[in-house]
């Protein structure tokens, strides 16, 4: 049966002009229930002019209204699901019209469809939402959230669970508008059961000021918000589970959760060996990127952590909640999530939260390393056994009060704890092209780093009593110390002319950076008139960073590391400043908004180096003025198309890690040292983004373009001797990449069939010095991807990936060769309930690649499948279940940078059996009844 419901929102979106006008306006309600009926279309044609349509649907009390709808003569069609339509005719002569309370009957025939599609749209457009009825996309029992996220057009989730909507990454989740376990999205959509979900939200954020004030300016983030259903929330739901199987592998879960109107509280709890760390989720996505050298900007997405590899300390990424274990490893890990508020209106808000990590594991990682150097090429086997430890915990809390209507007030601390132990043992080679071999050596590295932070952020908003602007001041201050403690020991062959020189290294070393941030910004935002307003910034930043590192030589008289390496030791003290001062002008149309504005910004670096003696050998003194300009352009009209520009310029300080001039010799193939003389970053950033959706086809496209230009980039210049490299950064102009893709998506004629096909491109440019010689590296890589997924009822659920990228790397150095390779990724999961309360699901995923290094090729079948019995109206449920049935599985890796190529190639879990034993929490005090009949989904 044909859904009216999508029709009526945006694509009917013609309006019906005349100079004089009258209101329309009534209530549906189901003639059996007398209940009213959310999401009924109705459409209001012109007679005279039939291609003048407008289309609304009705709100939960099920009413509806047209406003200011033109003198003439009219049809009005009244739609719904499962239901016989109303057709009427209306008269308008400026008066207001009540139709009164309408009554619709449901239609027989199409009862069975209702009760397998649901009488609700699949998705609706409300403003700045894009809203999906949850119960429209089917999953799998007992599935989770990521499962449901998986089926809606245009989202994707790649393999770590991070969810991107329209090429966007979503930097925030919330429960019923609330932060769920700080605002990491993987939490929840790991773990919530998505049978608790009635509806997905996808929103595009305002900022707190234009919240607050109702100016616009422009900006927006992707944020996901999960509504769960009514009955939800008046018990617990959840899922506990426990499994065992062959080769010891067991596994234990836990998810319970517990909402009402305001109250969320949630329990999360794992332990298995079986290499899933589904809550290794993005650390610190509290606090924003950055590094130990730089500022820490308050918690507003990205991520951060500190670690040591390659004898390069490097800050971003992820090391809290990061597995940093390789090959087989076992993960324990829970955590309890609490909000709730007071008052009217919501006055006093509160949310916190725990979450501990325990991992360990032992991994085998072989990497065959291909190097450019001048004039040859360097060829490295690498064979690392690793011995590894995290332990982690994190703690959050948010406090918001709105002392009055005008006046809101937020306090948010956080912190983070992080002890992590790796242990390496290595075995490697290398050899030129060319000349033949180089080196070849061993390595036992042992490290432990500790690495605590801190974050304090307190921010008040106050709005105008005219309500025409809002003035608002932020505080916040980070600490993050990082202590790091390690015994390198390593034996180096060095082959020279046909001798051997042979290099013992037996060292203890410590390195510890201490980094304290501290910003104050105000805001004053103010409109203008109807259509323009204005704002007016200040925020300044003051940095300081302690970074220290002392290594010793291992003396065999004394047994003990006493003697100082004064090349490996030295202290680097920083201290920056920031002011910026902005005004930026904001103009809101019909249709179009444009933010606009220019930022004076001022960055005073000062450092000193003191060497082993505490002398100081040298001082760094610079400054730098800089005007940036920004533009955002917002377009949405009716029809549900969106376009979105936005260009940003910006100026960020060398990080201490890259200035600091002392070597790290934790890795006897990659010596790396800073460079006191580096200049800043100049970045140009333009980024598009587009959309298209018809509701009343299911149809939508949407693109992406990301373009960013750097000036006095950081480069590095490396150079090689006998096989060892040694890296300093360096400032290199013209670096760029660009991205860009497109995703479409439609339902097929066949019923329960959804088509979604994309396509995702990437290039860069990158400058690097190979042994004084400038070398430009041209990488470019594509990869489309089909989407197929296939539902009848609740019975069979089939899905088909499929997806094929290109990658092709050259370099302008004469001894370089062209690296091109494929890369494939097949996946097909079928589910089928061949008899009541027994089903069986088997997932197939095809890997393949192609034009690595030889041995590197992966190309293999990971099969998993099972058979489901649900017992104790599905409460319960019994599995038998197979992993890497096919014992195929392969963990291989392909890393390429400006001047290296790596292979990796893991050791894995393969092949075992395993019983599982699942108990849903459904409803429990709770009212079993469904409050809607035709809903399929409890």
């Amino acid at each position: 049966m044909k859904t009216y419901l999508w029709i009526l929102l945006c694509v009917l979106s013609t309006k019906v002009f005349a100079q004089q006008a009258g209101n329309i306006n009534g209530k549906i309600i189901d003639r059996k229930t007398d209940q009213p009926i959310e999401y009924v279309g109705i459409i209001l044609s012109n007679k005279a002019d039939s291609t003048k349509k407008v289309g609304v649907v009705t709100n939960k009390a099920g009413e509806f209204s047209f406003n200011t709808v033109a003198n003439g003569d009219y049809k009005i069609r009244i739609s719904a699901m499962g239901y016989n339509s109303i057709t009427k005719n209306i008269s308008v002569s400026g008066k207001a019209i009540n139709l009164g309370t309408l009554k619709l009957e449901e239609d027989a025939i199409a009862l069975k469809d209702v009760a397998v599609s649901g009488r609700y749209a699949t998705a609706t457009v409300k403003k700045d939402t894009l809203e999906f009825n949850a119960d429209a996309y089917k999953t799998r029992p007992n599935a989770a959230v990521e499962d449901l996220l998986k089926k809606l057009p245009g989202v994707t989730v790649d393999k770590d669970g991070s969810i991107l909507v329209q090429g966007q990454k979503v930097t925030r989740l919330t429960v019923d508008g609330k932060d769920f376990f700080g605002t990491d999205p993987k939490t929840a959509t790991k773990n919530l059961p998505a049978d608790a979900i009635a509806k997905v939200q996808l929103i595009d954020s305002k900022t707190q000021e234009a919240k607050a004030t109702g100016i616009d300016d422009g900006q927006r983030e992707k944020v996901l918000n999960l509504t769960i259903k009514e009955d939800k929330k008046k018990g617990w739901f959840g899922n506990a589970n426990l499994a065992g199987g062959t080769t010891d592998k067991y596994g234990s879960y836990l998810s319970a959760n517990h909402f009402n109107k305001n109250l969320q509280f949630a329990v999360l709890g794992m332990s298995n060996n079986t290499n899933d760390a589904s809550f290794g989720y993005d650390d610190l996505s509290s606090f924003s990127g950055g590094n130990i050298g730089n500022i820490f900007a308050p918690p507003a997405g990205g991520s951060f952590s500190i670690n040591s590899n390659n004898g390069k300390t490097t800050i971003g990424g992820s090391g809290v909640f990061d597995n940093n274990a390789i090959g087989l490893y076992t993960t324990h890990s829970g955590g309890v999530n609490y909000s709730n508020s007071w008052g009217k209106n919501n006055k006093l808000a509160i949310s916190g939260s725990y979450f501990t990590y325990f991992s360990s594991g032992l991994g085998n990682k072989l990497s065959n390393i291909q190097d450019l150097s001048s004039g040859d090429i360097l060829r490295t086997l690498d064979n690392t056994d690793r011995n590894s430890d995290n332990q982690a915990h994190r703690f959050n809390f948010k406090a918001e009060y709105h002392p009055d209507s005008l006046t809101d007030m937020v306090f948010r601390p956080n912190v983070i704890l992080n002890n992590t132990t790796n242990i390496n043992n290595r075995i490697f080679n290398a050899n030129f092209d060319a000349t033949g071999k180089a080196n070849d050596g061993t390595q036992y590295y042992n490290q432990h780093n500790f690495t605590p932070s801190l974050f304090g952020e307190f921010t008040v908003l106050r709005r105008l009593s005219n309500k025409k602007g809002s003035f608002s001041l932020r505080l916040n201050g980070t600490q993050n110390t990082f202590n790091s403690d390690w015994l390198n020991q390593s034996l180096l062959n060095q082959y020279i002319n046909g001798g051997i020189t042979v290099t013992n290294i037996n060292q203890q070393a410590n390195q510890e950076n201490a980094s304290k941030t501290y910003t104050i910004n105000g805001n004053y935002a103010r409109q203008l008139n109807q259509k323009w307003s204005a704002n007016l910034a200040y925020g300044y930043t003051r940095s300081i960073v302690d970074a220290q590192q002392i290594t010793f030589d291992y003396n065999p008289t004394t047994d003990r590391y006493e003697t100082i390496v004064p090349s490996l030791t030295n202290t680097f003290d920083n201290r920056n400043t920031q002011q910026v001062a902005g005004l930026g002008f904001i103009y809101t149309g019909k249709d179009w908004t444009y933010n606009f504005g220019l930022n004076a910004q001022e960055s005073l670096l000062n450092a000193n180096v003191f060497n082993n003696v505490g002398a100081n050998i040298g001082n760094i003194e610079k400054s730098y003025y800089n005007l940036l300009p920004r533009l955002t352009v917002n377009f949405k009209n009716k029809a549900n198309q969106t376009i979105a520009i936005n260009y940003r310029a910006s100026v960020n300080l060398p990080s201490v890690t890259d200035l600091q001039p002392v070597q790290n010799n934790t890795n006897p193939l990659y010596q790396r040292i800073g460079n006191p003389d580096l200049e800043a970053r100049k970045n140009h950033r333009l980024s598009v983004n587009f959309n298209t959706f018809s509701p009343d086809n299911n149809h939508y496209w949407n693109g992406y373009f990301l373009y960013n230009l750097a000036f006095d980039d950081t480069g590095n210049d490396i150079t090689y001797n006998n096989g060892i490299q040694t890296v300093k950064p360096i400032n290199v102009n013209g670096n760029y990449y660009l991205r860009a893709g497109t995703y479409f998506g439609m339902p097929s004629k066949l019923k329960g069939l959804r088509m979604n096909y994309g396509a995702n491109f990437f290039t860069e440019h990158r400058t690097n010095l190979i042994s004084g010689a400038k070398n430009i590296t041209n990488r470019f890589e594509i990869g489309p991807n089909i989407n197929w997924s296939y539902d009848i009822d609740d019975k069979f659920n089939a899905g088909i990936f499929a997806y094929v990228g290109y990658t092709k790397v050259n370099n302008t150095a004469e001894s370089a060769i062209d690296n091109k390779y494929f890369s494939l990724e097949n996946t097909l999961n079928l589910s089928y309930e061949f008899i009541k309360d027994l089903r069986v699901e088997a997932d197939v995923n095809h890997i393949g690649s192609a034009g690595r290094a030889d041995g590197f090729n992966n190309n293999y079948f990971l099969l998993n499948a099972g058979i489901n019995k649900y017992l104790m109206k599905r409460r319960v449920t019994l599995s038998l279940k197979g992993f890497d049935i096919l014992n195929q599985n392969t963990s291989i890796d392909r890393i390429v940078n400006s001047s290296r190529i790596e292979d990796v190639r893991y050791n894995n879990i393969t092949r075992y059996f395993y019983l599982s034993l699942n108990y849903k929490l459904t409803k429990v005090g709770a009212n079993n009844e469904r409050s809607n009949p035709r809903s399929t989904v409890n």
